[in-house]
């Protein structure tokens, strides 16, 4: 039974979620600008206030799924988000728009690294790799729906798919009050918490975890390479196609929105295919292995940004983006279960959350300047520097390969 298999929950929590996300975000940026009327110093300024919100958020959050419950935290990051989205879609203004991207960011801080710390708090650190794996593929899937979906319920009402998305969310926390466990987790006995200075000690023994355990100190490096590289790559790609390249007529139809669409399905396919080979080759199970195959995806990623950058054919530039989606997609789930497998358990949240932290600064820092970059030069020279920010990652993940992860059973419970 679903209520009983905190797996089967896991991938509930991560397929609805995708599903969800893809029915706001589809859409989510013309509702912005055509129904709210956002300006692009406004349009800034929303991406700016929800970074600044995971920034400042979490930390403090990992500490509460740490200390009381990685259950409550999941809870309550599945119910801020939806008030976020109902927020922004029933409220065509500004403020509201702004207001949702911080509660949309604490409810999303709130779920990361409580939910994956609770999944390998239930299951083992070991058998929580695969699972992880499996989930980034169910993501996929519910994400290729949801996108579908969401352009159905668009063309009724163009804030309908986020008020959807909302309602869905608030829904799904509902239905997860009432089936999903926590068996595994041991929280601070009532009697020796001093609420906010017990959640500061674990915040603070998660960030030295991460400071004594050379393993965390990489996959944080990793996660800030990642975020500097990102922003520049997520606001640049869609105008450098519209820009550089003559979309090819398909069917008789030379629309650039179904040339999107294909692009879109493409990389999800290709994701899926991806994490089917890293899950079935085992690539969380063996510290090396997971080590060389973060390897390779950063090293095609970098490359393939380069080869979107600079190739002058469209075919080369959509095969450039399905290699980035391939990368990006199997990162994620590799990074998570080599946290998950040098943390202890009452650290888990708190070093998950440093490292998606680690991720937030890297796009508030790096998202401006590529962007400045593009705008005072061209989009292919920014894309070029996004390549050339990748560089790093080879050397931490030298350092990885030469340590060949020597403490790893330190952070077994």
């Amino acid at each position: 039974m679903l209520k009983h298999n905190p797996a089967r929950i896991y991938l509930v929590i991560g397929g609805g979620r995708a599903l969800f996300n893809a029915l706001v975000f589809t859409i989510n940026l013309i509702y912005q600008v055509q129904t709210v009327g956002l300006n692009p110093l406004q349009m800034v300024l929303v991406g700016t206030v929800l970074e600044v919100t995971v920034l400042l958020f979490e930390v403090p959050t990992g500490a509460v799924a740490d200390v009381y419950s990685r259950r409550l935290s999941v809870l309550i990051g599945l119910a801020l988000v939806g008030c976020g989205y109902l927020l922004e879609g029933s409220i065509p203004l500004f403020w509201a728009v702004l207001g949702a991207q911080v509660l949309w960011g604490i409810g999303f801080t709130f779920l990361s690294g409580a939910l994956q710390a609770w999944l390998a708090d239930e299951i083992g650190a070991e058998a929580a790799g695969p699972v992880y794996l499996r989930s980034a593929q169910v993501e996929l899937m519910t994400g290729l729906a949801g996108t579908g979906v969401s352009v159905w319920l668009a063309r009724r009402w163009l804030q309908l798919p986020i008020l959807v998305g909302g309602v869905m969310y608030i829904a799904l926390a509902a239905f997860m009050a009432l089936i999903m466990p926590e068996r595994g987790f041991r929280p601070t006995p009532p009697e020796e918490r001093e609420t906010w200075k017990e959640m500061v000690t674990t915040a603070k023994a998660g960030m030295r975890a991460v400071r004594d355990h050379r393993a965390l100190r990489i996959v944080v490096g990793l996660s800030l390479v990642t975020g500097l590289y990102s922003e520049g790559y997520d606001r640049l790609w869609t105008p450098h196609m519209l820009d550089n390249f003559r979309f090819p007529s398909l069917f008789g139809l030379e629309d650039a929105l179904i040339w999107f669409g294909i692009i879109g399905v493409g990389a999800t396919l290709t994701g899926i295919a991806a994490n089917e080979l890293a899950r079935r080759g085992r690539a969380t199970e063996v510290p090396a292995r997971t080590v060389n195959w973060l390897t390779i995806l950063y090293g095609l990623l970098a490359a393939s940004l380069l080869l979107l950058a600079w190739t002058r054919s469209f075919w080369f530039a959509v095969l450039a983006l399905w290699a980035i989606s391939l990368c990006r997609s199997t990162q994620d789930p590799l990074e998570n279960a080599w946290i998950v497998r040098n943390t202890k358990s009452a650290q888990r949240a708190t070093v998950i959350s440093v490292w998606g932290q680690a991720n937030s600064l890297g796009q508030a820092a790096g998202g401006p300047v590529l962007g400045w970059i593009g705008t005072a030069t061209r989009i292919p020279t920014a894309l070029t520097v996004s390549s050339v920010v990748l560089l790093p990652a080879q050397l931490l993940l030298a350092l990885a390969r030469k340590d060949r992860m020597p403490s790893e059973e330190e952070g077994q419970d």
